[in-house]
């Protein structure tokens, strides 16, 4: 399985804001190596899944909208992705395959798929 930019650029960024808050996305881009552009559109979707919160002012920037801690992987994935599904049945049976019902390797996929989803949702954002 690949994951996105979208994906590895977000945890990379919120794994920066636990350090210090709160902290601008000029500062993780420069500190980051990530276009601050694309970092917008990041942040955009990791507020509307409250994971960050804006602070306004000349000091502002953005942080953590929880403890690090409280914060998974999958947390983080679940906002920026479209879906972390490996292949379109498992999160769907209207998927238009026409097998779906005899799919022998379904099974299969959705097994690798909760063990993802299980792994990824025990490391949070407080990991050394």
């Amino acid at each position: 399985m690949k994951f996105t930019t979208y994906s590895r650029y977000a945890i990379r960024a919120l794994l920066h804001l636990r350090e210090k808050e709160p902290v601008s996305l000029r500062e993780i881009s420069f500190k980051e190596k990530i276009p601050e552009r694309f970092l917008e559109q990041v942040f955009l979707k990791l507020k509307k899944a409250n994971l960050v919160k804006g602070k306004r002012g000349a000091k502002g920037g953005y942080i953590l909208a929880k403890p690090a801690g409280e914060i998974t992987w999958l947390d983080v994935m679940e906002a920026v992705e479209e879906g972390l599904a490996p292949v379109p049945c498992i999160k769907s049976s209207s998927t238009g395959c026409p097998t779906y019902n005899e799919c022998v390797v379904r099974k299969y996929w959705n097994d690798y798929y909760e063990l993802t989803r299980d792994y990824f949702s025990k490391l949070t954002l407080d990991i050394k």
